[in-house]
């Protein structure tokens, strides 16, 4: 079902993709392009994308993408139906709320959200690259011990005579 993935890298433009692995950098844009083999009257299908990683307990999304996916009217064979889904990479926020967090091994998948049974999915396929040095929580976390000592300094040298 997955028949491609490209990256769409705001600035630098189109990367190309590999298929045993991908890196990504928040701002990216990651194309799941789809083949599906259909047959039925004419309908529109949701594709749903999904990036996460793949546990004992099933799928931990992290990030999610859907995307409207006509299928023409097929009553007799099956015809092939291509679509494409874009998962927009968001970085995680301030203590790593939200988007997704540098790291290596993610999985991907796909699938039809009127037909759950429908669905791909391809594990240990996508490393998500750090920030760039303006993130403010590594700022922070280097600041956070300073900030600390300078308090307590006073406190510890209060009864000290010179």
């Amino acid at each position: 079902m997955i028949s491609g993935l490209q990256v769409f890298r705001p600035g630098v433009g189109w990367l190309p993709g590999e298929s045993e692995r991908v890196i990504l950098s928040p701002g990216d844009v990651l194309m799941v392009g789809v083949d599906v083999p259909y047959r039925g009257p004419a309908q529109t299908f949701t594709l749903y994308g999904s990036i996460g990683q793949r546990g004992i307990f099933g799928f931990d999304e992290i990030l999610v993408a859907r995307v409207a996916l006509p299928c023409p009217e097929s009553s007799d064979k099956y015809t092939s139906v291509a679509g494409q889904v874009d998962i927009e990479i968001t970085g995680a926020g301030l203590a790593g709320i939200g988007g997704i967090s540098p790291g290596v091994n993610y999985d991907l998948y796909v699938k039809i959200e009127e037909k759950p049974e429908v669905w791909a999915g391809i594990d240990n396929v996508i490393d998500v690259a750090g920030e760039s040095g303006s993130d403010l929580t590594g700022m922070l976390g280097m600041m956070l011990p300073l900030i600390m000592m300078g308090m307590v300094m006073p406190m510890v040298t209060e009864g000290i005579e010179e």
